[in-house]
């Protein structure tokens, strides 16, 4: 079932360390929860979770929210699927310049140094924000298990062979390794994310964590060590779902002419900011799958923090299990969602596909077209996760709920 990760033709050890990535002895945390990989009609388009109230449903005799207490429906209880982050990091020698308006991608071309050494340079600010998210992350209810990869792995083009932090609980030992490993970075060489992001297939494909895998990519620039196997490594960010990892990228300024290359990924990785994104390839500049921290008139700073806390937001939503009927597989349409919160109020949660899957939405949805996967949006997710003494049930065989 890994094979296909190393399946490249080329013969450049760029294209993906060819003993797979190891593991020093982090362990994933059975703790976290997952984004949605979709919404209505299986778009691979990912949504972040909001704040606010849970939605109750009128449960009137001629309401289709009366239907599960007249017939015979099968209850399980579920839980909420962990997450399992591993962030790769540029390190290449261009997250020395200041970010524009101080100093341009073209001048940093020329010259990887900062122009403003009195400014904040790329590294510095991906740096600060990144450990600033981890710790809003730590914070969550639960708490998801993380890792780290910074590429380049050699000052030139070597790509990580290895995670410089191992995905495991993010506790206090998990983010003191973070700051220590990223405090010791000297930003240099040359930029391989194919074999980078390869690695991190092949790593969290082999490991057997509880709960959803993601990969985010976080870049400031092009592929620049193996160009010839761009197209395979999108093919494998579309492969890689099928194992259930999915890939969030990130571009940074400096990444503008790879847009289309990064959303394409993006896209074929699951977490497309849309499903009528540009991901054709057309224009090398042009895309808009991922997140995109390139636009003008924009600070790298605040993008970057909002980055962080969408693709935060996105791998902690609310996410169950489908469970299987009598039959093997449930009915799609005779499939609902209650919460029965601490206090032992119970509500069912009705599915609302003709939303996004967003803070407005406060019903749940099929992640894709497999229908296998539930997501609850919006509120009514955040209302879950902040009620530790509640809890989440499937009720299979009476017809689904739906707003009125």
């Amino acid at each position: 079932m890994l094979g296909f990760f190393f399946a490249c033709g080329s013969s450049d050890e760029e294209a993906g360390p060819s003993g797979g990535w190891t593991n020093n002895g982090g362990s994933a945390g059975a703790a976290g929860t997952a984004m949605d990989g979709g919404g209505a009609g299986g778009s691979k388009a990912g949504a972040a979770g909001s704040s606010g109230g849970l939605i109750n449903v009128d449960s009137s005799p001629n309401d289709s929210a009366s239907l599960p207490d007249a017939c015979a429906a099968t209850k399980i209880e579920a839980s909420i699927k962990p997450a399992n982050i591993l962030f790769l990091i540029d390190r290449t020698g261009s997250m020395n310049c200041n970010p524009p308006p101080t100093q341009t991608t073209a001048e940093c071309d020329v010259s990887p140094k900062a122009k403003d050494p009195s400014q904040d340079s790329k590294w510095k600010i991906t740096r600060d924000a990144f450990i600033a998210a981890l710790s809003d992350l730590k914070a969550t209810t639960p708490v998801p298990s993380v890792g780290m990869a910074l590429f380049n792995s050699d000052d030139y083009c070597g790509a990580p062979t290895q995670p410089n932090v191992d995905v495991s609980v993010l506790e206090d030992t998990q983010l003191n390794t973070f700051v220590l490993t990223l405090n010791a970075v000297i930003p240099k060489g040359d930029t391989p994310i194919v074999g980078t992001t390869m690695g991190a297939f092949q790593f969290m494909a082999t490991h057997s964590y509880v709960g959803n895998k993601f990969v985010v990519i976080l870049t400031d620039g092009k592929e620049t060590c193996d160009v010839a196997n761009k197209d395979f490594l999108v093919t494998k960010a579309e492969e890689a779902t099928w194992v259930g990892i999915r890939t969030f990228v990130l571009g940074a300024p400096g990444s503008e002419g790879e847009r289309a290359f990064l959303s394409r990924i993006a896209f074929a990785g699951g977490t497309a900011s849309s499903a009528t994104c540009d991901h054709t390839n057309a224009d090398p500049t042009v895309g808009d799958c991922h997140i995109d921290m390139t636009k003008p008139n924009t600070v790298f700073k605040d993008e970057l923090k909002a980055a962080l806390e969408k693709v935060s937001g996105a791998a902690l939503s609310c996410e169950i299990d489908v469970p299987a009927d009598d039959g093997g597989k449930a009915d799609p349409n005779k499939v609902n969602v209650k919460y029965e919160s601490g206090t032992g109020t119970t509500t069912t949660i009705p599915k609302d596909e003709a939303h996004p899957c967003d803070a407005t939405n406060q019903g749940w949805q099929y992640t894709d077209s497999t229908k296998t996967k539930i997501v609850v949006c919006g509120a009514t997710c955040d209302t879950i996760k902040a009620d530790p003494k509640g809890s989440l049930s499937v009720e299979l065989g009476c017809d689904t709920v739906i707003p009125k």
